[in-house]
């Protein structure tokens, strides 16, 4: 089974999600550390230790911020350079929202809930590439 780590990059924090192409699964999993638009680099390379993934998704926000822009070429040249593993750019359009409005529900605190946004915006940027990927029917010949 092919594993896979999605991220959401932010200037604070980057969510991550796991998943597995084969069952077409994803769950928030955890979140990185940012400071001054810098990844734990560490915390980034225990977890594709850990988890052995065979492909990298992340989210493209579309943004003219210029920090976060660079933290997001940051850390893809991190990847490529320490992981060498495929990169596949997924379009995170209002993921962020869609995150809030699926806590809306959950009782957890507001600190608990921003924590938690990232996670949950990973896993549905990693749900609509594995979504992509189940719809791509290879062609008969």
């Amino acid at each position: 089974m092919a594993t896979v780590l999605a991220f959401d990059i932010g200037l604070k924090r980057t969510g991550v999600a796991s998943g597995q192409s084969h069952t077409q699964s994803a769950s928030p999993l955890t979140s990185i550390a940012v400071s001054r638009g810098r990844h734990d680099w560490n915390a980034l390379d225990a977890l594709m230790q850990d988890w052995q993934p065979t492909t990298i998704v992340i989210g493209q926000p579309n943004s003219n911020d210029d920090a976060l822009n660079k933290a997001i070429n940051r850390f893809k040249a991190h990847i490529q350079q320490h992981h060498k593993l495929p990169i596949v750019e997924v379009d995170e359009t209002l993921t962020t929202h869609s995150a809030n409005q699926e806590m809306a529900g959950y009782s957890l605190s507001v600190d608990e809930k921003k924590k938690r946004r990232d996670q949950v915006a990973a896993c549905l940027i990693l749900e609509s590439y594995l979504d992509q990927n189940s719809s791509q029917k290879p062609t008969g010949g």
